[in-house]
């Protein structure tokens, strides 16, 4: 298969998902077929016998292996510089792909060559709808979140506007930014505006990347035709204290890097809220690191 004829790469991060591996590659192979693709899954030191799995439900996957968990931005620019594909589609392990999802992001995204990154609609291992579309995060927001405005009134603009929970999720939008639990983009785009910035390790990258996308003109668009369902947390959730921590910092890691500096004092001010705002969260997750970790769940399609 000549690079030309692949028309979207499918990379897949996995770290310890051995609970998710089997029915995201399943059902990612099956929505696949009848795409010239290939599919590469990029695995940050499992020990829990995920690359079993992997080489098991995928073998046609081409499997990169880290010695340890080098983060998601690693990780996805690992893959992204094996992809040999003209689109790229980067992937969370817990997730299920529904039939059709890709064929629709793709036809959408290259009827439209202005689009840069296409994210789909996302929906629980239950069903229920999850608000994937958001806005840049702003100091505003931190404000706001830090008053409780934004629970008191999730369906106002202002309000809710970080995370558009006044949105109803149900019709195309252009947004700033898509869930990074599954994006769509063209090859061109990314060897434009770079990789992942490696210096959010875990979390932000995606939030970074779109940021990155907007500003070189592009638009970025929410796209509910196509649907992936999705267990928020599959891996994170393994490490409750760390992803606090890691949270907050990456937050205003991300302030910080597009702040000019007429707006340090409010930067200042805002992570004087973050580090406030953090404090709860980490005895609630301390708390929580006691309880037995709860399982994910069982595979519907082994």
């Amino acid at each position: 298969m000549s690079d030309s004829t692949i028309r979207v790469s499918a990379i897949v991060i996995s770290w310890n998902g051995k609970a998710f591996l089997a029915d995201c590659l399943r059902t990612l192979s099956a929505d696949l077929e009848g795409l010239s693709h290939e599919i590469i899954v990029v695995d940050n030191g499992s020990t829990d016998g995920s690359v079993g799995i992997i080489n098991e439900v995928c073998p046609q996957a081409r499997l990169i292996l880290h010695h340890a968990n080098l983060g998601f931005a690693k990780a996805v620019n690992a893959g992204i510089g094996a992809a040999r594909g003209e689109n790229l589609f980067i992937l969370n392990q817990d997730i299920r792909v529904r039939p059709g999802c890709t064929s629709a992001l793709l036809g959408r995204l290259e009827s439209d060559r202005t689009i840069g990154l296409i994210g789909p609609r996302f929906v629980g291992f239950d069903g229920e709808l999850q608000y994937s579309a958001r806005a840049f995060p702003r100091y505003r927001h931190i404000i706001y979140h830090a008053l409780f405005l934004d629970r008191l009134f999730p369906k106002s603009r202002e309000f809710g506007s970080w995370k558009m929970t006044w949105f109803d999720h149900e019709t195309e939008m252009e947004v700033e930014q898509p869930m990074g639990a599954a994006m769509l983009a063209p090859r061109p785009v990314i060897d434009r505006v770079g990789l992942f910035d490696e210096s959010f390790p875990i979390l932000f990258n995606d939030v970074d990347f779109c940021r990155r996308l907007h500003e070189a003109g592009y638009t970025l668009l929410y796209y509910p035709t196509a649907v992936i369902e999705h267990f928020v947390g599959g891996s994170t959730r393994r490490l409750p204290i760390r992803m606090v921590i890691e949270s907050h910092r990456s937050l205003y890691r991300y302030l910080r890097k597009y702040a000019r500096p007429r707006e340090y004092p409010l930067l200042w001010f805002c992570g004087a809220l973050l580090i406030a705002g953090a404090i709860p969260r980490l005895c609630r997750a301390a708390w929580q690191s006691k309880k037995p970790t709860a399982q994910a769940p069982t595979s519907v399609l082994r």
